[in-house]
């Protein structure tokens, strides 16, 4: 029997599945050198078959390149940069799905998916089945998704997958309005989103954090010596191990960071081991007059922050209760020519009007906006900053520190809060800087998390916000149902030590 002609074979292939025929012939143009791979047609069910995983291949290359090399993945998908961010053609899904699930037989792995609006979420222990047709089936439709793999040896992984569409044209559509760029021709995929060198590096961003241990005797000497009158508030310094879990909450979804200060007057934890990236800072380290320490009010200790040594010019300032919930980018804090972003609240509520019951930040709001006005007359600052990182410019603080030197000795020299604070790193500088063009408004999906809503987080919207703020407040750290529900969460999303960590258990522990 004559065999038919190819031209024949081209046109059953074309009528079985266009989308499949267009890809393939793009596919050929575009990736070269790209080793064959085997897809399902687009019409076909999900199987829930797995292949066994070249594991000697994934050490070798790296997850992220595994993936890249084998499934002509690109990166970069929001910036063009983050190698942790893979741009893939829909037509891949059940090809990435079903290597996951031979990944998770060939190494007892946790596997956690999930959408970034919350409208979809999976949690797979390392035990559990893997139903590679249902996760195939959720997914179809969806812009992007989140992957975190964590195998028994603490590795960890958190992959951020946005799917393209191809059109018979050659227009590759990237679902998410995200994408840095949404349509481009396939041919040009890979200068776009496979670069074989980086075009920019990320920008220096450090963290610090100021942190307390009310349980540390030192701490609790000098507290006494202070006001030996007087017990602390166990709102505000009461420690809950939750800087360990902020920690984490970097390392997983920001590991892009540089240094990590951590500024305290007390001890280090027993879990934190010397690391060259968490850097321990002294207020001896950070105070210009060593005469007014010790020193227990945050508003004196955020007017130094920009005296640490060595810290970068764009840093972001945490407190201990503020945890990351999904992938951040430096761009999530910084814009793309380095200006800081600004998460007001929607709300005004500073105002010139105090009295003996207003609150001490808004007091020190306050205070800051007449400070304003003076540089910035027809400038109206009423809105606050939403509880969430503050990013922060070195040179700006730098600046407004040279424009009021005497307020900031005022602030720096009381012990506790005072009526003549500023509250420099949470309202001052944002103002300060927008108002000179060196900051921009920005919006993220966040929560502050009380003992009214903490159910929202522990239940189906574990995985809906990017900034999550477990504020104590209003009696809450003698809650001993809202400290079992905040654990809770920590085991949920945060079981994986960090490096930094001396103890490192299972993470199916």
């Amino acid at each position: 029997m004559n065999k038919k002609p190819v031209k024949y074979k081209k046109i059953r292939k074309f009528l079985r599945d266009p989308n499949m025929f267009f890809y393939d012939m793009f596919r050929k143009r575009v990736f070269k050198d790209a080793p064959p791979a085997a897809i399902t047609k687009t019409e076909a069910k999900p199987q829930t078959v797995t292949r066994s995983v070249d594991l000697l291949e994934v050490n070798r290359l790296g997850l992220p390149e595994y993936i890249r090399k084998y499934l002509n993945a690109g990166i970069g998908a929001e910036d063009g940069v983050n190698p942790n961010s893979l741009v893939l053609w829909s037509g891949y899904l059940n090809g990435l799905i079903s290597f996951i699930a031979g990944l998770k037989e060939s190494t007892p792995t946790n596997v956690t998916i999930y959408t970034l609006g919350g409208g979809f979420n999976l949690a797979s222990r390392a035990d559990d089945r893997f139903d590679v047709k249902a996760v195939c089936s959720a997914l179809a439709q969806r812009p992007d998704f989140v992957v975190e793999l964590c195998n028994i040896l603490g590795e960890t992984h958190v992959l951020h997958f946005y799917l393209y569409d191809l059109a018979a044209t050659g227009e590759a559509t990237m679902r998410s309005g995200r994408a840095w760029q949404r349509r481009f021709p396939i041919d040009m995929f890979e200068e776009i989103y496979a670069p074989k060198a980086k075009r920019v590096d990320y920008q220096t961003i450090d963290a610090v954090y100021t942190w307390v241990n009310h349980t540390d005797e030192n701490w609790q000497t000098l507290w006494t010596e202070s006001f030996p009158e007087e017990g602390f508030d166990p709102d505000r310094y009461t420690n809950n191990d939750e800087l360990r879990y902020s920690l984490r909450s970097l390392n997983k979804y920001a590991p892009w960071l540089n240094k990590i200060y951590v500024v305290s007057n007390c001890q280090k934890p027993e879990w934190l081991r010397d690391d060259k990236k968490v850097v321990w800072v002294d207020h001896n380290e950070i105070f210009p007059d060593t005469d007014v320490l010790p020193n227990f009010n945050s508003h004196a200790i955020e007017a130094c922050l920009h005296r640490i040594p060595g810290l970068s010019e764009n840093f972001i300032y945490l407190n201990d209760d503020f945890v990351l919930g999904q992938p951040c980018l430096p761009t999530d804090f910084f814009d793309e020519i380095g200006r800081s972003l600004a998460y007001f609240e929607p709300y005004g509520m500073a105002g010139d009007a105090i009295n003996e019951e207003t609150p001490d930040y808004l007091v020190a709001a306050s205070n800051s906006r007449k400070l304003l006005r003076t540089v910035f007359p027809s400038y109206e600052a009423k809105n606050l900053h939403r509880h969430v990182p503050y990013c922060l410019k070195k040179s700006v603080l730098e600046k407004i520190e040279g424009l009021f030197p005497e307020v900031f000795t005022l602030t720096r020299s009381a012990k506790r809060r005072s009526p003549d604070d500023i509250n420099l790193t949470s309202f001052l500088y944002h103002h300060f800087a927008y108002a000179s063009g060196l900051a921009v408004k920005a919006d993220a999906p966040g929560i502050i998390i009380r003992p009214t809503n903490i159910s929202r987080v522990v239940n189906k919207e574990r995985f809906k916000y990017k900034l999550i703020c477990f504020n104590d407040g209003n009696g809450s750290a003698e809650d001993t149902t809202y400290k079992n529900q905040t654990q809770i969460f920590f085991d949920q999303r945060l079981f994986q030590s960090a490096p930094w960590e001396r103890h490192s258990p299972s993470p199916s522990a």
